[in-house]
């Protein structure tokens, strides 16, 4: 039978999260405040009612499971396929280029070079529990903000086992961590192929037979079942059980179950994701807070302003308009769940002492708790920022103001020249985007609205009011760029048509993969097709 503290501290969890909840949503401030202000009160930070919390340290390292496992259930694979590789290349810049500036600073202020980059490594990743529920709650993971803060976070749950072993090999010595390393790698491409292979073939079968039996209480045992041998097998090659369950998420959202996995699986994560929260606000071990302030406070301001700068760059190069970049980076400047992980680990190894260790844990959890309230600067500040960026440095030439309803022709050559004279004839708006300055000036001369400019970058697109056209064509002379131009548009902007010109059949395979709405090969009349096309959409035939 159970320890009466045991029950005594459950009902103590349990009664702080409904009342910390409930009060954070009558103030307006969210649930996940409410949850972390609960594990306040109750942990060492507060009251001290709750003394040992490890038992509730594993349900929520399970909350973080589920979570993962239900965003998987968004993400198909054939989805993931058509993602521009700039969403990628920006998770792992970030990592990359954050780790390095956190570990040149640790450097400089006199630490070794190996933890130092340790610690970089650690800090550079974000809190992806936190995160994806800040975006679930306002309806954002499916928009191109929150897609590529999703593509951020994916690459970050990767880069977890690399460090872990990183970790682990650099206490052995140096010589280590490259065939560690190695190994990791090796491991890991082993883990995601079974999983991915063999799970294609077998869940299907599996939960069919399961779901004739009619029985839910066995159905969402089977769902537990997958969850937990996914999480385990990438645990096992040394990644997290995190990404074991995206994985898992990402299988049964191509089976027609998945709508009854979420269902049954909701109630369950929502509880284990709030008792993460709370295990947060409870690792707050104020006792180093007010002995060491003058260290931990700067050390928070420090990461959550060093890392949105950092990302602020990288999204405005790689995807993102400025005001979105720099909300980006405002909503990913925490650090995250795994940093507790790799800091525990790293004391294990004898990289970072006790003390040192306890700094970076309480600058996390403050950040942490910080990011709600960063996240909603963010949102509200990146309106005005995109305002202000238009009205004094806009890119689009005075004649396109105010543009809207308009079609953006991607490619001014013989098949975009077909289309313009279509649309112009039937009294639809259009601009032109072409890299051919010669093409462009022989159109300017006939006083057409053709502008010199690469339609696959972000900014270009955003100058010339993509948010607001009626859609976009994408008739380039370059079958790879026609590609990558329509898997960028389509994950940037899903809602708007994307009308494709392709060279043969298996091009136009290729650009309906990557989300083009209506693909015409060459041997049709593609021009006046594409125009046609976009009239009927629009109900403005001639």
């Amino acid at each position: 039978m159970p320890e009466p503290n045991v029950l005594v501290e459950a009902v103590v969890v349990l009664a702080a999260a409904v009342i910390g909840v409930l009060l954070a949503e009558r103030l307006r401030l969210g649930a996940i405040l409410g949850y972390l202000a609960a594990g306040l009160v109750i942990g060492p930070a507060g009251f001290s009612l709750v003394h040992d919390s490890g038992g509730t340290h594993l349900l929520a390292e399970l909350g973080i499971v589920f979570l993962l496992f239900t965003v998987g259930l968004e993400l198909p694979l054939e989805r993931l396929r058509v993602v521009p590789a700039a969403v990628f290349g920006l998770g792992a810049g970030q990592i990359l280029l954050t780790a390095a500036v956190i570990a040149a600073v640790a450097v400089a202020l006199g630490h070794a070079i190996g933890p130092a980059i340790v610690v970089g490594g650690a800090l550079a990743l974000s809190s992806t529990a936190i995160v994806i529920r800040l975006l679930a709650d306002r309806h954002e993971l499916n928009s191109r903000f929150g897609r590529a803060a999703f593509g951020t976070l994916v690459m970050q749950d990767l880069a977890v086992g690399p460090l872990i072993v990183a970790v682990l090999a650099l206490g052995q010595g140096p010589s280590s961590v490259a065939a560690a390393l190695a190994l990791a790698v090796v491991k890991a491409v082993v883990a995601m192929v079974l999983i991915l292979g063999a799970g294609r073939f077998a869940l299907r079968p599996v939960f069919a037979f399961v779901a004739a039996t009619r029985r839910p209480e066995i159905f969402a045992a089977l769902t537990l079942l997958v969850i937990l041998c996914a999480g385990f097998s990438t645990q096992a090659a040394g990644l997290s059980m995190a990404f074991g369950a995206l994985l898992a998420g990402m299988l049964l959202a191509d089976t027609p179950y998945r709508h009854q996995v979420a269902v049954e699986i909701q109630p369950l994560r929502g509880l284990l994701l709030g008792l993460f929260f709370m295990t947060v606000g409870m690792s707050l071990d104020v006792d180093v807070l007010k002995a060491q302030l003058a260290i931990v406070l700067p050390l928070t301001v420090g990461l959550m302003a060093g890392k949105a700068a950092l990302l602020f760059f990288l999204a405005r190069l790689l995807l993102l308009p400025t005001g979105q970049a720099l909300r980006l980076g405002l909503l990913l400047s925490q650090g995250g769940e795994f940093a507790f992980v790799l800091l525990g680990i790293d004391v294990e190894a004898g990289i970072l002492t006790s003390g040192e260790q306890q700094q970076l844990v309480v600058a996390v959890a403050l950040s942490m708790i910080l990011t709600p309230l960063v996240a909603e600067l963010g949102r509200r500040l990146a309106p005005r920022v995109e305002r202000r960026v238009r009205s004094v440095g806009a890119a689009a030439p005075a004649e396109l103001a105010g543009i809207s309803d308009h079609v953006i022709i991607a490619g001014y050559g013989r098949v975009g020249r077909a289309v313009a004279q279509r649309l112009a004839a039937a009294g639809v708006a259009w601009v032109a985007l072409d890299m051919d300055p010669h093409r462009v000036a022989q159109a300017r001369r006939q006083h057409l609205k053709v502008y010199f400019g690469d339609a696959d970058r972000p900014e270009i697109l955003e100058a010339f009011a993509v948010e607001r056209a009626r859609a976009v064509v994408v008739a380039v002379d370059n079958p790879k760029v026609a590609l990558q131009l329509t898997a960028l548009l389509h994950y940037v902007l899903p809602q708007i048509p994307i009308l494709a010109r392709a060279y043969d059949e298996p091009h136009a395979a290729e650009l309906t993969r990557a989300g083009a709405a209506h693909v015409i090969p060459e041997p049709a009349p593609i021009g006046r097709t594409i125009a046609d096309l976009i009239l009927a959409e629009t109900g403005r035939r001639d």
